[in-house]
């Protein structure tokens, strides 16, 4: 939780070149979709565009004062540091313009009239922002922007102080390639988490049990106090946790349909640590599966990993799109870093509001997914690999009870030989 800044940089052939930072307790909103050498998030969809906020509760409530937003999807979604999604404020669940307050644990204090209260198990809290767009339609995009832009936050105690962020500190990296996540760095970092965000009571038994190692709220932690048969274990733990999060959201999370990973409970994660951990090192912060549901894929139909030199169809039969009350879309992430890829038509996602979308005489809608441009009239359902191998989330906003119950089977990645 390098916490209190929040950096967005576009690089390369981004329309939007940005270098935002937000204290605590503010909105940072990019502005525009989400592109390669924007590290919003570990794996950024690029349907909707993004406000994020880190909310520090130690001196109290913080009030968020929101318009009314018409004819729009959008959502609010509120976690717990430990990514547990608190309450929704959006679309989806009818919310009115007004002002909703996030309370920390144990505050019995008093909300002026008309305040909403939402309660946090942690005196952390991370804020998504999210408003749908057309993409690819610039004109689309503006207008949402300064939407998001009106949308306040405020302590309830004005006389509250929050620490500034050092304009010199070095940038939060949130790519899965980052090495920290394997070096003992990790363990400053985990501390600096837990005096932000606190311990939960369900966790404090377990994270009692690494105070002597200087690992916990309030402790320094120094490699150097330690042995070295301790700074080798610790580093080890380390490397060998990342490989097993990493495995667990990849081969063991959901059940395997034609190759798409599916799982509904995302969001919720109680005492399994594990399943939120791969949830937030392959999508930080996902929604709850009433929200959006997540169906990544990193296989074709042969069970094969996805590469950029071979090009594959996805196939949706007319009756067997993506069963949804707002929207779908696939989208294409890079191997290691989780980021999307760079490709000539600046294009990362393929969903049922691409403008060039053609679906067949029947209905159906074959999405290409390779790195050359097909050619004839399935140039318009092309989504372009770029270089290297890459993976896919099919995402659903607001899944319909089909999707929610179990009941649908999404179509395999085919290779085309």
């Amino acid at each position: 939780m390098a916490g209190a800044v929040h950096r967005w940089q576009s690089k390369g052939r981004s329309r939007h070149k940005a270098a935002l930072n937000a204290p605590l307790n503010t909105f940072s909103i990019y502005p525009g979709l989400a592109t390669p050498g924007a590290a919003i998030d570990f794996t950024p969809n690029n349907d909707t565009v993004y406000g994020l906020a880190w909310l520090d509760l130690r001196q109290g409530p913080v009030l968020m004062t929101i318009p009314e937003v018409k004819g729009l999807y959008y959502t609010i979604q509120a976690t717990d540091w430990a990514l547990n999604s608190l309450d929704y404020v959006g679309s989806r669940v009818n919310s009115r313009a007004g002002i909703y307050a996030y309370v920390p644990p144990g505050w019995r204090g008093t909300l002026p009239n008309g305040v909403t209260r939402i309660e946090s198990s942690t005196t952390a809290v991370f804020l998504q922002a999210r408003t749908v767009v057309k993409p690819e339609v610039e004109a689309d995009i503006a207008p949402v922007v300064a939407q998001l832009k009106t949308y306040r936050l405020q302590p309830l105690d004005a006389s509250a102080r929050y620490m500034a962020a050092d304009p010199g500190s070095p940038v939060p990296d949130p790519k899965l390639n980052n090495p920290l996540w394997q070096s003992l760095e990790f363990y400053s970092l985990l501390n600096r988490a837990w005096e932000f965000g606190g311990v939960r009571e369900q966790d404090r038994e377990v994270v009692g049990q690494f105070a002597a190692l200087g690992i916990g709220p309030g402790l320094k932690f120094d490699p150097a106090e330690l042995s070295e048969a301790q700074r080798r274990g610790l580093a080890r733990a380390a490397q060998m946790a990342y490989k097993r999060v990493i495995a667990y959201g990849r081969l063991e999370s959901g059940e395997v349909r034609n190759g798409w990973r599916y799982a509904t409970n995302i969001g919720r994660y109680g005492s399994s640590r594990l399943r939120a951990s791969a949830v937030g090192m392959l999508g930080y912060g996902g929604n709850i599966a009433e929200e959006a549901m997540y169906l990544p894929t990193f296989i074709d139909g042969k069970g094969e990993p996805l590469q950029s030199g071979r090009r594959y169809r996805i196939h949706f039969a007319a009756d067997s799109l993506p069963p949804v009350h707002a929207f779908w879309s696939v989208t294409l992430y890079g191997v290691p870093e989780n980021q999307l890829r760079e490709n000539p038509i600046n294009r990362y996602a393929f969903g049922d509001r691409t403008p060039t979308l053609k679906r067949g005489a029947d209905g159906s809608i074959d999405i290409h997914v390779q790195k050359d441009k097909p050619e004839g009239e399935k140039a318009a359902n092309w989504l372009p690999t770029g270089d290297g191998p890459f993976w896919l989330i099919m995402r659903m906003y607001v899944p319909g009870e089909k999707a929610l119950n179990g009941g649908y089977m999404p179509p395999p990645v085919e290779r085309v030989e």
